[in-house]
């Protein structure tokens, strides 16, 4: 045996012998919910670490359970069991999850065929705006507020220095910190931009595909809400856009009121608490009944949506059923107290309402429901890779 293919041996075997215990539930996502599935006590104890990549890694591992993408710094084997996203799934992730590994597109009972697919939001979070800018005197500006002329025309760049917003602002170049990956949180924002100016933005999770014409070159990428909020605060003239988790929200002089309202809190009116849940078993079965969005809400804070957790119906580990069964039972339960809302608000999110909570208890863990997990019925010798 050569020396070369001894040194590869022992690198595989060592890193079997380091590796960590198979957890019972294995995934990640959305750097927007990273505080709270990170906070104790939120996952079960027997699910491994979440691992924050970003809402379109998660997706990506997920449909293909591709553990890679949860971990590109340092790479990891496993079966992928969730994904967690402020952008819900698309008709063309769904054509390729049912195209390989959903039966019909998949041979029914075969190994591939990892049954259907659920997604239901979790929580109700927004899109704060975070700047950097100067009084033509050299102080700091604490009171921005902008109306949906002036995001378009920041984020376009058809505004292009402070004092176009104010006379009263320093002529500084506005310079854009934006996602560079595939991120839910630029899906709500160039939503609602793209409501507010579909001349300039699209609709996507990608802020530079949005984005209509080249982006100004002093402009920044950065690939998390951490990354992205360090930068804007350490650049002169900098605006950006994150969930609400890293930042103190209550700060006119952190974030930017829109229309005069700052980013809304557990007690703040918001259309999205309007919206009922689906009620009937076909709407229910329906995952995009499951993902509702409001691009320009009629009141209230003008950037919101929901963040998703998508997962299968059916697991070829029990253990897996188990334990997403005591996450959802935990978080979608009747009792507040010990659920998880206390740790949502602690991350400025807002928990759903009652109904929400029991549509996803009744069509989700209910054994009488036909969307249940791991239903016999469905799930019958198929389910997610071990």
């Amino acid at each position: 045996m050569s020396r070369y293919l001894l040194a590869a041996l022992a690198g595989v075997l060592t890193g079997l012998c380091s590796a960590p215990a198979l957890a019972a539930l294995d995934g990640g996502g959305s750097y927007l919910m990273q505080g709270f599935y990170t906070t104790p006590g939120v996952l079960p104890p027997t699910a491994g670490g979440y691992r924050a990549v970003g809402s379109g890694a998660g997706k990506q591992a997920l449909l293909s359970n591709d553990s890679l993408a949860l971990t590109p710094d340092l790479p990891e084997l496993f079966s992928v069991d969730y994904a967690t996203s402020e952008s819900p799934l698309t008709a063309s992730e769904l054509d390729y999850y049912r195209s390989l590994h959903q039966a019909p597109g998949a041979m029914a009972g075969s190994a591939a065929d990892w049954g259907p697919l659920i997604q239901v939001p979790v929580a109700i979070t927004s899109v704060a705006i975070p700047y950097r800018v100067r009084l033509a005197s050299g102080q700091p500006v604490t009171d921005l507020d902008l109306n949906g002329g002036m995001l378009c025309g920041l984020f376009s760049g058809a505004i292009r220095t402070w004092d176009q917003i104010d006379p009263a602002y320093s002529r500084t170049p506005v310079t854009v910190i934006y996602r560079a990956d595939g991120s839910g949180t630029s899906e709500l924002l160039t939503r609602h931009l793209n409501s507010l100016c579909p001349q300039a933005f699209s609709t996507s999770s990608r802020f530079a595909t949005a984005h209509y014409g080249p982006l100004p070159g002093h402009w920044r990428a950065e690939r998390s809400d951490q990354d992205l909020l360090a930068r804007v605060a350490a650049s002169e003239g900098a605006i950006g856009y994150s969930g609400p988790s890293g930042l103190d929200i209550s700060s006119n002089a952190q974030v930017a009121r829109v229309n005069g309202l700052l980013p809304p809190t557990s007690i703040t009116p918001i259309s999205l608490t309007q919206i009922p849940p689906p009620a009937t078993a076909v709407d229910r079965a329906d995952l995009n009944k499951w993902a509702p969005d409001i691009a320009n809400p009629a009141y209230g804070y003008a950037m919101v949506g929901y963040s998703y957790l998508m997962f299968g119906q059916c697991y070829r580990d029990p253990r897996d059923a188990t334990a997403l069964r005591t996450f959802l039972g935990r978080h979608f339960g009747l009792n507040t107290q010990t659920g998880n809302d206390i740790q949502l608000v602690t991350q400025h999110l807002i928990p759903l309402d009652a109904l929400w909570k029991k549509a996803v208890r009744d069509s989700f863990l209910l054994s009488t429901s036909p969307l249940s997990l791991n239903n016999p019925s469905v799930c019958n010798g198929i389910g997610r890779p071990l």
